[in-house]
């Protein structure tokens, strides 16, 4: 086991140092992408658009509201499209070399959680630049952002098994994943929709994440106890799945592709 992590920690090295081989500014990319992203959300939603929260007492509030959901979203879907699509694309090196298929997926996500750890520190000095108070409540980042992969990670797993059995799900996946970014209150206030159609808040399990997130931002307040259950509970629930799945499925899957 400590091998088989070791050798994750080596793909997610590996991963890292190649994402953006062959760009001018190579990885530079991994500061310039979220902070882009902050740039483009702040000036055009809260400077140009003239869209501000009555909540809190900032010129820029909505892109505090926006752009934590906005950066824990984008780790997110790029964790399930890539883990979606990695038993194909590692095909060849299953069948040569004899390491655990998930193995490679860890590679994955050690890579994704750094990113998203590095994009959160650009948003806590965004906060900084627009004058919002920062206190030791967002210290809950931390767990809550661990926990958001740990759920990540279980369901692109769960997803990945299928896909080399189901290959349509590579071509249907980035669709589902679209389509649940906008049934999710990131860009809009979640009182839009709760009235409405409750069953978007209270069955979407990234909304949990948002909401957290969301507060620590706006009101540095903590994550309740229920919540944070909540959260844990789909989180290793997705792990447990996943790994029973990948215990009865990978024989097979590796005799097929």
């Amino acid at each position: 086991m400590k091998h088989n992590i070791l050798l994750a920690f080596s793909f997610a090295k590996r991963d890292f140092k190649e994402r953006y081989v062959g760009t001018g500014l190579g990885q530079l990319w991994y500061v310039l992408s979220p902070i882009i992203t902050i740039f483009i959300y702040t000036v055009i939603f809260s400077d140009f658009m003239k869209m501000k929260l009555d909540i809190v007492d900032n010129s820029y509030s909505y892109s505090i509201y926006l752009v934590p959901g906005l950066l824990a979203w984008t780790s997110f879907s790029t964790i399930l499209m890539r883990l979606n699509s990695s038993i194909l694309e590692k095909s060849n090196l299953i069948k040569k070399i004899n390491v655990p298929v998930y193995v490679y997926q860890l590679g994955i996500i050690i890579t994704e959680f750094g990113i998203l750890m590095l994009s959160y520190s650009l948003a806590l000095i965004f906060l900084l630049l627009v004058n919002q108070p920062i206190s030791l409540t967002f210290l809950y980042l931390i767990p809550i952002l661990f926990l958001q992969t740990i759920f990540a990670f279980g369901l692109g797993v769960i997803i990945s098994l299928f896909t080399p059995f189901f290959k349509d799900l590579k071509e249907a996946i980035p669709i589902v994943v679209q389509l649940w970014f906008w049934m999710t209150p990131i860009i809009y206030m979640k009182e839009m929709i709760a009235d409405k159609y409750p069953a978007l808040l209270t069955y979407n399990p990234f909304f949990y994440f948002v909401r957290i997130y969301q507060d620590i931002f706006l009101y540095s307040k903590a994550p309740s106890a229920d919540l944070v259950m909540s959260i844990l509970i789909m989180s290793f629930a997705a792990i447990f799945i996943a790994a029973l799945l990948y215990k009865k499925m990978i024989g097979t899957i590796k005799d097929i592709i």
